[in-house]
């Protein structure tokens, strides 16, 4: 019988599943139900060790001598603190070595109860990662543990990782027969293995693009045949052709069918019902594809990671797939404006003309929340409009999704690409929170500015509401009557209002302020 701790479970299930059968044990009482679950399991192997720094060491000789990765046990408290100088030795060695510490619950840190300590990061820089396990949530263990097992086994160099594992009370519950079954992701080093490319033309694939630099985009030569082949979806920000993808925003989700396999790139995906979607009716597979081989379980499904670049990866993909394979097809749904307010239309009005109007090869900014999300139906529609063609660089900050640097960022930009025309659109809250980008000297003349003022943080008018929003709403939509009239006079930049200065806005020589009330 093995430990009933689900956590301890999870975590020894995933060492296996690795290729990890060497344990050096050390003696102690919270690391109990990992020692007794090593000893019980055939596929382990154990080793002993009282004193933690020889185990430490131990583990290094073990790894040389295998060519894998060995485990070591420790309890809680200053057992780990013994571990340090063996991480240093496997670190500058890169030595396959696991550092595997049990730890009391949290909330006793620094409550005068023995063998407590903050074990979490105490190997520091010593270690390729180090995480620390939540106690009740499985799904989140299974994830961390697979990325430290793959930074440690996989990633070169290889080198020692860190796992910390809070263990509550019972510790002495030993009533499991064997280890379940776990999901584990693979790393792979572009498309080596040629089943994997083989895959996915079996079944119900969606390559899911994410946020791409124009840099980074496959040629459209790429994008056609990929296109013909498998379900595209992408948004604006990934910077693909309409003409070979299907935004999120146009889906009929109810009547989405489920996909065996999604294949994600780039970066990050604004369209909440999509995430939503795929994360209830969760695919087979999850792949991931980047240059770092990253673990991104956007799904929490995610099976393999797989390291390329998107380009590579996606001519390697066709190349290995037969022509004649079909793509799944999408159930789209009819664009209507029912459902938006009056605001809300008269602004996607806008940015559609807007986008319509705009010069060839021109690159736009967008803030963040309201702006790029009208910004996604407005430049479909455009294109729509122009018969598909997207002309646009698109540039978002979309990283962490902050208020903050939307507008230094086209400014940044802007200096760097003179010949360019640039534009930033910006909700007010953006704008005026970023509005020191405004005191660059001097203001590169390539730069316009676009402020869709709504007086407050509209996208905070389509989330539920508190039960008195009267009380509070001022704060928490960032109600104000400020002008972006008012800046541009400070700083000297040209000032226009409304929507029919759209056209003068666009073709103006010099920074310039459009301010939409």
């Amino acid at each position: 019988m093995i430990s009933s701790n689900k956590t301890i479970q999870e975590t020894l299930s995933l060492l296996r599943e690795h290729g990890v059968s060497d344990f050096v044990l050390c003696p102690g009482s919270r690391n109990a139900g990992i020692v007794h679950s090593v000893c019980d399991i055939e596929d382990f192997r154990a080793h002993t060790a009282t004193d933690e720094r020889c185990a430490g060491f131990m583990a290094i000789g073990l790894a040389l001598a295998t060519g894998r990765g060995v485990a070591v046990v420790v309890t809680s408290g200053s057992a780990l603190a013994n571990l340090y100088p063996a991480a240093c030795e496997a670190f500058y060695q890169h030595v396959p070595v696991i550092f595997i510490s049990a730890d009391r619950p949290a909330e006793w840190l620094g409550q005068m109860d023995g063998q407590t300590m903050p074990q979490d990061g105490a190997l520091g820089k010593m270690v390729k990662m180090s995480v620390n396990l939540p106690e009740e949530n499985l799904s989140h263990t299974n994830r961390l543990v697979n990325e430290a097992l793959l930074c440690c086994l996989f990633r070169k160099p290889q080198g020692p990782v860190h796992i910390n594992i809070p263990i509550s009370e019972p510790i002495y519950d030993f009533h499991t027969v064997s280890l379940p079954s776990v999901r584990t992701i693979r790393l792979t080093d572009g498309m080596q293995e040629t089943s994997l490319a083989a895959d996915a033309g079996r079944g119900r694939t969606v390559i899911l693009c994410g946020q791409m630099p124009p840099c980074e985009v496959p040629d459209n030569s790429i994008m056609a045949e990929t296109a013909r082949r498998f379900a595209v979806i992408a948004e604006n920000l990934s910077n693909i052709s309409p003409q070979y993808r299907t935004n999120p925003s146009l889906i009929d989700w109810e009547k989405m069918e489920p996909a065996d396999r999604v294949i994600t790139m780039g970066g990050h995906i604004i369209n909440k019902e999509l995430k939503q979607f795929f994360r209830t009716h969760r695919p087979a597979e999850h792949w991931h594809v980047s240059p770092d081989g990253a673990v991104a379980d956007m799904f929490r499904c995610q099976t393999r990671a797989i390291k390329a670049e998107t380009r590579d990866f996606l001519a390697t993909l066709l190349s290995c797939t037969p022509p004649q394979c079909e793509a799944m097809s999408l159930p789209l749904q009819q664009v209507t404006t029912e459902d938006e307010t009056a605001r809300e239309d008269c602004r996607i009005r806008i940015l559609e003309d807007f986008f319509t109007l705009l010069p060839n090869h021109s690159a736009v900014h967008l803030a963040n929340s309201s702006t790029v999300r009208l910004a996604q139906v407005a430049m479909d529609r455009a294109a729509q409009r122009k018969g598909g063609i997207h002309t646009p660089q698109i540039f978002c900050n979309r990283g962490i999704n902050g208020i903050e640097g939307s507008l230094s960022v086209a400014t940044g930009y802007a200096q760097a690409m003179p010949e360019q025309q640039v534009y930033a659109l910006t909700g007010d809250l953006s704008f005026f929170y970023d509005s020191n980008a405004l005191w660059c000297s001097p203001m590169p003349a390539n730069l316009r500015i676009m402020v869709l003022n709504d007086g407050h943080g509209s996208i905070f008018d389509t989330l539920p509401q508190p039960p008195d929003p009267w009380k509070s709403r001022h704060a928490i939509t960032g109600t104000h009557s400020l002008r972006a009239e008012h800046m541009a006079r400070l700083y000297g930049i040209s000032y226009l209002c409304g929507r029919e200065h759209l056209e003068d806005f666009i073709n103006t020589k010099d920074t310039v302020i459009l301010e939409i009330l």
